[in-house]
């Protein structure tokens, strides 16, 4: 079992990979064999490289990136994350919950998110089909 800390731990670092797109640091977080479910619905990713290619992949369309994350349960969070989207020149926001599974050694085997993505245009397509 791992430590009692070690999910804040890994959390906080976590928060800073994902503020700072920070791959090596993301690297170093998870098991080699780690599982990331973009969405509990969906497949997961397999394995270290695919996962770091996957948020790569995210954290190369968006700058001015703000990561915050909150503890709610054992290896569970509520996170938010906002940036701009540099190609359209548009704000980017997500708020999500995760769940992360971690090994004795305090690496991620498993991380599932929650995410729910909301644009300034997606927001001003609501509120004109609300009027």
């Amino acid at each position: 079992m791992a430590d009692p800390d070690a999910f804040g731990d890994w959390l906080n670092a976590y928060a800073r990979a994902q503020e700072g797109g920070d791959v090596a640091l993301l690297k170093s977080l998870l098991s080699e064999d780690a599982k990331l479910f973009e969405t509990p619905f969906n497949a997961p990713v397999t394995g270290v490289e695919k996962i770091v290619a996957v948020f790569t992949e995210n954290w190369a369309r968006i700058v001015d990136v703000s990561f915050k994350v909150e503890k709610i349960a054992d290896n569970w969070a509520h996170w938010k994350a906002g940036g701009l989207i540099e190609a359209l020149d548009e704000p980017y926001r997500t708020d999500g919950i995760l769940k992360a599974e971690l090994n004795a050694a305090g690496l991620c085997t498993s991380l599932t998110l929650w995410t729910e993505t909301l644009s300034v245009r997606e927001s001003d397509m609501l509120s004109q089909r609300d009027a």
